[in-house]
């Protein structure tokens, strides 16, 4: 009987382990470091347009794979609207509705998280006048491992103020399915009555000899 616990113990163990591997997988790893394909597709901004833009994302990438705070006020300034700002990071309680929050943010994720890339060059990009809106994909690897890799969302909307490229709002998403969690909550839900059960057979068959 111990023996047979003790391989369910193993068991269910190994399966949460495969499924936390699961969920940090990459489902879109076959597109990074790819020229040609773009997953969300290429969008509808023109060649000259989507340059500019690009411009900026390859700028808010070089902030985020250098991480220097020296930097963080020009960066801010430079690729940040002040005007009806509002972003929205990976955690429920993430959301920034002003450009000194944003700012805070940004210092917390360079400071704190991780190497953060994302393919700039191959978003979709879409614009209808001056305003555009923007989607790619891309990883963080969290400093405390480089096992510890994430895939990511980023999307945003960005505005044209005085012929420059700002963003106005933005959503950091981690890129993962929680199914296989789901899964093993479940088999956790069978698995715990059943084991109260057993225990609780166990408590009444000693009492019973103690008496």
């Amino acid at each position: 009987m111990q023996i047979i616990k003790r391989i369910l113990i193993v068991a269910i163990i190994s399966i949460l382990l495969y499924s936390l591997i699961l969920v940090l997988s990459h489902p879109d790893e076959i597109y990074y470091g790819s020229d040609e394909t773009r997953i969300y597709g290429k969008g509808n901004a023109t060649e000259d347009v989507r340059a500019e833009i690009v411009q900026q994302l390859q700028k808010f990438q070089d902030g985020y794979t250098h991480r220097d705070t020296s930097l963080l006020d020009p960066f801010m300034e430079e690729l940040f609207s002040k005007d009806n700002i509002l972003v929205l990071g990976t955690m429920p309680g993430e959301i920034l509705k002003n450009h000194e929050r944003v700012k805070v943010l940004v210092s917390s994720d360079w400071r704190t998280w991780g190497d953060c890339r994302f393919q700039m060059d191959n978003a979709h990009i879409s614009t209808a006048g001056d305003v555009a809106w923007i989607s790619t994909i891309g990883y963080v690897e969290f400093d405390m491992s480089r096992f510890l890799v994430s895939p990511l969302r980023l999307s945003a909307v960005m505005v044209k103020e005085n012929d420059v490229w700002k963003f106005q709002h933005m959503q950091f998403q981690f890129d993962v399915d929680f199914s296989p969690i789901l899964a093993t909550f479940i088999l956790l839900l069978v698995w715990l009555p059943i084991s109260l059960a057993s225990l609780t057979v166990v408590i009444v068959k000693r009492f019973k000899k103690s008496k």
